[in-house]
């Protein structure tokens, strides 16, 4: 810890010796986290959060830990409290009032839905089918309506709660009023010369593009995010705070001509419109506001260890927003975060090799046993793929991030035929960072979970001290390697050996050796079901029959086949699936257990599959 650190943090006290200004700093982060989550109901929580912040300010005058953890606790409690009195979802009836946009609209089933705000502050998500719904597809953020529909609440969808939705609006009548707010005009002016920038690329690079740049992951396939889940880089596929940092590294030559305060100044606006270009993403805004405390620090002279300005960032957040103590995007953000602050330093000085491959393997690592808890409650485990996956395809997402923020909005000024050009080289990493995923995802390799997380995390850490010069590993090192490495060999998935359902709607039928692996798409199926069949270890598949050939079968299908190695999809007579074979004879398959007979209908747009 540095002189300057000393001089301004509280000084050790008798009673804590030895215990770090860091430590401290995360145990009230974690008293107030833990304090938001199960916060009472007092009958006056904001006269009792003004208790909770005196007591933090007199904390802070007398450099008492103790006052700070109890009082950002009593503080963090109320707030959440008050918060969740102020949420009251709206009553099912008749609405009519004007609304703004705040939020991009996204397709909804055959429908289009958009998120807007009343002007007494409520927000709402307007959902609408047909004209309506096209007239909500075209919505642009800062708009203003005059909407009219039938409201009610948002019972059993709590993702609503974390967006502070109260209510869901099936719109009848839609009436523009006077057009978008000033306040929205910079944020949009940048947001739409990014995306013009990517009208360049095909359609499943722009969505890739655009979710990496600006966190716009709305028209991104199913088959897209399964490989890139499974490959262990979903966190690719939407703006995280990876991209603050690009920001201020973009905004860094140009700031250093600046002074003290203005430099402060020019980052802090940057930070903030680029927050609202994301439409404040949670992890956005985890970023934003730890990079504004840095900032300030930096200029400031008051350096302070990133686990300290991350504790902070995270107790003034919960302060100002409580719901986002719920939100998957915010706990992974913090979590990841954590788990590089704390770990990195240890297993980069562990990891063989030259820096340059150490410090980002290192990165990913710690990272990914930093997030392993919270994704084992969520998503599950997480392929061991992920490692080298993120290793690979890191250097790609970081340059697209700054290539977007840079080059993008050039190629969106200048048009065509220049603006292709200069998207010559993201679309090059773009097809590097799926091809990655695609490789990844298909890899025969073994999902851990927090314990195998740990397990790996004591494999690198028993190895000596990349600085300590010792060449021979001491007895630990060999005895891990065996215990991990078996595990992880016992633990790799494996295609089920006997036919049955993988997933709803889905049904497998293994290989033999003389048969081919089948897998029968049935109309309940859907995204989800692909995934779970994924989990269950199924990697290539010879044939697939849907036995339905409409819109969602074929939706299903397509991917089916961006997530698997497929061979021969036969479909009814009468389908929608792009590249299947049309079946207008009945046929038989050979599979490991047993012959498939498929029957087309006599509609012509079912299949009939039974065993020979």
């Amino acid at each position: 810890m540095s002189s300057s650190e000393n001089q301004d943090e509280p000084t050790s006290r008798p009673e804590d010796p030895g215990v770090g200004v860091e430590v401290r700093a995360t145990l009230v982060a974690a008293g107030a986290w833990a304090a938001t989550a199960v916060a009472p109901e007092p009958a006056a929580p904001i006269m009792v959060a003004l208790v909770g912040l005196m007591i933090v300010v007199i904390g802070l005058v007398v450099r008492s830990w103790s006052a700070l953890f109890v009082g950002s606790m009593v503080a963090s409690a109320s707030f959440a409290a008050a918060a969740a009195v102020a949420y009251v979802p709206v009553e099912a009836g008749p609405f009519a009032a004007m609304v703004t946009v705040v939020d991009d609209p996204r397709p909804l089933g055959t429908g289009w839905a958009v998120e807007v705000r009343t002007d007494d502050g409520a927000r709402l998500e307007a959902r609408g089918h047909g004209q309506t719904g096209w007239a909500l597809a075209a919505a642009s953020v800062g708009e203003r309506w005059l909407m009219e529909g039938r409201a009610q609440p948002p019972t059993d969808r709590p993702w609503l709660r974390v967006r502070h939705v109260v209510g869901l609006v099936n719109v009848h009548d839609l009436e523009p009023l006077d057009g978008s707010q000033a306040r929205w005009a910079v944020s949009e002016a940048v947001r739409s010369l990014v995306v013009a920038g990517a009208d360049r690329l095909s359609p499943e690079r722009q969505a890739l593009y655009l979710g990496l740049v600006i966190g716009d992951d709305r028209f991104q396939a199913d088959g897209q995010r399964l490989r890139f889940r499974a490959a262990g880089l979903a966190h690719l596929l939407a703006v995280s705070g990876q991209n603050v940092a690009f920001v201020l590294a973009v905004l860094a030559p140009g700031i250093r001509l600046l002074g003290r305060r203005s430099r402060v100044v020019v980052s802090v606006m940057a930070l903030v419109v680029f927050a609202v270009v994301t439409r404040m993403e949670p992890s956005v805004l985890r970023a934003t506001a730890t990079a504004t405390l840095a900032v300030w620090a930096s200029t400031t002279g008051r350096t302070r260890s990133g686990l300290t300005v991350l504790a902070v960032a995270v107790v003034v957040l919960l302060w100002v927003d409580p719901f986002l103590v719920d939100s998957i995007g915010f706990q992974l953000s913090v979590a990841a975060s954590v788990g590089i602050l704390v770990l990195q330093p240890a297993v980069a000085g562990r990891l063989p090799g030259p820096a340059m491959l150490r410090q980002p393997l290192a990165t990913t690592i710690a990272a990914q046993v930093g997030v392993s808890p919270v994704l084992a409650g969520f998503v599950g485990p997480v392929s061991v793929a992920s490692v080298p996956a993120n290793l690979l395809a890191g250097w790609a997402a970081a340059g697209v991030m700054t290539s977007g923020l840079t080059v993008g909005v050039v190629a969106g000024l200048v048009g065509e035929p220049l603006g292709s050009v200069l998207q010559w080289p993201a679309t090059a990493m773009l097809w590097w960072m799926d091809a990655v995923a695609s490789w990844h995802a298909r890899a025969s390799v073994p999902a851990v979970g927090p314990l195998g997380a740990a397990a790996g995390l004591a494999l690198v850490l028993a190895r000596p001290h990349h600085a300590s010069g010792r060449r021979a590993p001491c007895w630990l090192w060999p005895v891990l390697t065996v215990l991990v490495g078996g595990w992880l060999v016992l633990a790799g998935p494996r295609p089920p050996s006997t036919p049955g359902a993988c997933g709803t709607g889905l049904v497998w039928y293994p290989a033999g050796s003389d048969g081919r692996s089948v897998l029968v798409v049935e109309p309940s199926a859907d995204a989800r079901s692909v995934e779970d069949c994924l989990a269950s270890g199924v990697r290539s598949i010879n044939v697939v029959i849907a036995t339905d050939g409409g819109a969602f079968a074929a939706e299903t299908v397509t991917t089916v086949a961006d997530v698997f190695d497929v061979g021969l999809v036969a479909a009814p007579p009468q389908h929608r699936i792009v590249g299947a074979y049309r079946q207008t004879q009945p046929f038989t398959v050979l599979t490991g257990a047993g012959s498939l007979v498929v029957t087309p209908t006599d509609r012509g747009r079912e299949l009939d599959v039974s065993m020979g």
